[in-house]
């Protein structure tokens, strides 16, 4: 059975969940024609009226910036149709805003469905053609890093003071730099459903009259040795018979792989170093890990041939006490679909870590193409439309849909607290994490041998993007 990759996954997700807004090119450069001026009137008494009332100053609001970029239309690109539904509440309130932006810029808004597998060449040869074909793309994970060392994209920072100029919190600065230094990428935010963590069942903990998770990190003792522990505790034959048929984990080699490797301080690909990061002792630590659970520990259940479905219907069934997970997962595949009660963790903190971190492998981003005109003005156009204001009620709002407890809620929210940006995508080396992960589970290889044969052409292909190749 073919395996399903993280990308993958996330692509399909993102296309039913993600919405932001989108616009293009036209135009030419526009300065405001208002600006912020303060208008100051001052009330004072008569000399002949006697008071001991001090003069008072009073500032109206500071009218808005208006600009006027004479009617052109400002197009948005994603791999959906974003136009807002004016049949929901939401919509209502987007196409409400639009107007309203459109108005104060004198613009048009459009909104393009690009083909998710077609958007890197149409990006990139209307560029090269001197027409990019929208104003602000939504880019696909995979492929930014391609589009910014081939120089397609436009550098916030080259247009504007990111830090003072926009609404981005420090975070989306950093995830949209790269490790450039420079601010290629924006978002309101990371979206929750990207971030991850482990599923737990609950009854299969109080069975066993373990503290749950959650009690564990209250205890400030959610680490590798508790972890070991625990599964091994929970790995036993139910039935008495000798077979083993409750398990205290599952999942695939790369989903419980790289969750060893970030949760020990490690990563994949090193952004700033832009080097991959395999051979480091986080790393190597993580992948040993990884070996022990399968091979040492035995408490994992194995996949039966389809490493994406078996798992996560293993957890169902009511046969795992731990399951790793993208928080995507939760609704389509456990909500409303277990007779058990299901919480919500961080990954343990391995020995090297000095806290619990989430490695957030991914992240699709918007960017303006390079050749796009009043690139600073299309970015506030971008910022208005969106609604920096309610994202933590936002967010809020949907893990409360997802888990039925406070902790679980609480947990799922704290993963933008504990967010480290670990991002291979697009850099052609997934292939080749999944047979090493693969081979450690299975013991052809150390994790040692491993990564020394495969990491060389890891490298090599990273070079080879980074190059613009």
């Amino acid at each position: 059975m073919k395996k399903m990759k993280p990308l993958a996954l996330f692509s399909f997700v993102i296309i039913l969940l993600f919405s932001l807004a989108a616009c293009s090119s036209g135009g030419k450069e526009t300065q405001p024609n208002s600006q912020n001026t303060e208008n100051k009137s001052t009330n004072e008494k008569p000399d002949n009226e006697s008071s001991n009332e001090e003069a008072k100053t009073e500032e109206p609001p500071a009218e808005e910036e208006t600009y006027d970029l004479d009617g052109r239309e400002i197009r948005f690109s994603a791999w959906w149709d974003g136009t807002p539904n004016a049949e929901t509440p939401e919509g209502e309130k987007a196409l409400k805003r639009q107007a309203e932006v459109e108005k104060k810029y004198n613009i048009k808004i459009k909104h393009i469905s690009q083909d998710y597998w077609e958007t890197a060449e149409k990006f990139s040869s209307t560029v090269m053609g001197g027409e990019p074909y929208a104003d602000v793309v939504m880019v696909p994970a995979n492929i930014v890093l391609s589009l910014l060392k081939g120089g397609y994209l436009t550098a916030l920072d080259d247009v504007m003071n990111v830090k003072e100029e926009t609404r981005l919190s420090d975070q989306m600065i950093e995830a949209g730099s790269y490790g450039t230094g420079k601010t290629y990428g924006f978002l309101t935010s990371a979206p929750l459903f990207d971030n991850t963590g482990l599923l737990y069942n609950k009854r299969i903990f109080e069975e066993a009259g373990l503290p749950t998770p959650t009690e564990y990190i209250e205890k400030g003792e959610w680490d590798w040795d508790t972890f070991v522990d625990v599964t091994k505790q929970l790995t036993l034959s139910k039935s008495g018979s000798g077979k083993i048929d409750q398990w205290g984990l599952t999942g695939s080699a790369f989903s419980i792989g790289a969750n060893t490797i970030y949760s020990n301080g490690g990563v994949i690909y090193d952004e700033n170093a832009q080097k991959i990061a395999v051979d480091s002792p986080e790393a190597m630590e993580g992948l040993e890990f990884l070996n022990k659970l399968f091979n040492e520990y035995k408490v994992v259940k194995r996949d039966e041939g389809n490493n994406w479905e078996d798992p996560a219907r293993y957890f169902r069934e009511g046969q795992i006490a731990m399951y790793p997970t993208g928080l995507f997962e939760v609704a389509p595949r456990f909500l409303n679909q277990m007779e058990d009660e299901y919480g919500f963790v961080p990954f343990p903190k391995g020995p090297k870590a000095d806290k619990i971190i989430m490695g957030q492998p991914q992240l699709h981003v918007n960017a303006i193409p390079r050749g796009v005109k009043d690139p600073k003005i299309v970015y506030k156009i971008w910022e208005d439309l969106q609604n920096f204001d309610t994202i933590e009620d936002d967010n809020l709002a949907t893990a409360e849909t997802w888990f039925s407890d406070e902790d679980s809620v609480n947990h799922a929210l704290n993963t933008f607290n504990i967010m480290r940006f670990a991002r291979y995508s697009g850099l052609n080396v997934e292939d080749t994490m999944w047979t090493l992960f693969n081979d450690v589970m299975d013991g052809k290889v150390t994790p040692a041998a491993g990564v020394a044969q495969l990491m060389p052409t890891m490298q090599a292909n990273v070079d080879k993007i980074l190059k613009g190749e």
